[in-house]
């Protein structure tokens, strides 16, 4: 301790007193933990105050970590306002992504579009996305779209005062609460077969060819244009898949109890292997082919909201027709026709995600 009292006249009783009214022993704890008490031990108590004094209010709706807010925060609240600020804001969120600027010749110049790097986990993560980007882009710029494995953009042609204007419009769908436009997509492939019973269902079935030889083939002579140098089998496959592919096709969703989530509309595309990518499935190249095909490919598409709120755990593929509204794509009244083909899968439809059905059939 420091002896404050002058040491020449100072009685024992004063240097008694300055002994025990002493505070430095109380005190000095106290007085060192403060030079640490904001970037070292940080008690739970003082973070939302360190948060205002840091401005970074605007962020705590989208952080819920306090801690995490300030050490990140004041490195984005730095570089506010720039390209960097608006990636470490996504990483608040869980996400990343990519900005993509439109050209600068365009009026609406300043609203930019973010490639996310994967689907959104929920739909509820999308208002944060919003809100955090919002806050780091800068301000005369604008957030207009955010997609990933969905991006269907408007078509721009040329720059005649004809062609200056946007045809169409991007793809995506808004949510309550947001301006932005969300545009999602999955693609979920599936394969099996198409046994003499289902084609038969359809009226397209046709024995084995036993030979190479036309006279063993069992299809009418009036009915065969097909070139001599073609092989019976590859005749037979290209009569089957040719005649199924004018039928009309639906692929069902139905939920963990086997009730029926809806119908969307599908096409059946005769397709074969090979180098040109038409279609991928199952990582595997396949383009259309009506000559020589070797699978019949089942395709839709769901709508952004179709079955939004449920969860598909099958899917399967049902060959009928509608009483009414003809040209409705997603609907709940497909009747009298050929129901095969039953795929476990787990798809929960939401109001911004389209998603992509392939099923690749083999004959058998």
């Amino acid at each position: 301790m420091t002896m404050l009292l002058p040491p020449s006249n100072a009685t024992p009783l004063e240097k008694a007193l300055d002994l025990a009214l002493a505070p430095e022993a109380r005190l000095l704890p106290v007085i060192n933990s403060i030079l640490s008490l904001k970037h070292v031990t940080r008690p739970a108590g003082i973070m939302p105050f360190l948060v205002f004094e840091y401005g970074l209010e605007p962020l705590r709706p989208f952080v819920a970590n306090l801690y995490n807010l300030i050490d990140e925060g004041r490195q984005w609240a730095r570089f506010r306002g720039t390209h960097k600020a608006v990636y470490d804001g996504l990483g608040f969120t869980g996400y990343s992504g990519t900005i993509v600027n439109p050209p600068a010749r365009r009026i609406a110049w300043a609203d930019f579009q973010i490639a996310l790097d994967r689907l959104r986990d929920t739909e509820s993560d999308l208002i944060p996305i919003d809100g955090v980007v919002g806050l780091s882009a800068p301000v005369r710029s604008k957030l207009r779209r955010v997609y990933h494995g969905h991006d269907i953009p408007a078509a721009e042609n040329g720059y005649t005062r004809h062609g200056g204007s946007i045809w169409g419009d991007d793809s995506g769908a808004r949510v309550p609460g947001s301006d932005v436009k969300w545009s999602f997509g999955r693609t979920h492939d599936f394969a099996g077969v198409l046994d003499q019973e289902t084609l038969e269902a359809f009226g397209a079935w046709l024995p084995t060819v036993s030979s190479d030889y036309w006279v063993d083939a069992n299809f009418l002579w009036s009915n065969s244009n097909y070139e001599w140098a073609n092989s019976p089998e590859r005749a037979r496959r290209a009569t089957i898949l040719t005649s199924l592919a004018e039928h009309r096709f639906w692929v069902k969703f139905a939920d963990e109890n086997g009730e029926l989530i809806g119908y969307r509309k599908a096409q059946g595309i005769p397709v074969r292997a090979g180098l040109v990518d038409d279609f991928q499935v199952n990582g595997l190249n396949y383009s259309r082919s009506n000559d020589d095909p070797t699978h019949l490919l089942i395709y839709a598409r769901t709508g952004f909201g179709d079955g939004a709120g449920k969860t598909a755990k099958t899917v399967s593929v049902f060959g009928g027709t509608v009483a009414a509204q003809k040209g409705k794509l997603w609907r709940q009244d497909v009747h009298s026709g050929v129901h095969f083909g039953a795929f476990p899968t787990d798809i929960p439809f939401g109001e911004t995600v389209r998603d992509k059905v392939q099923i690749l059939l083999e004959i058998i």
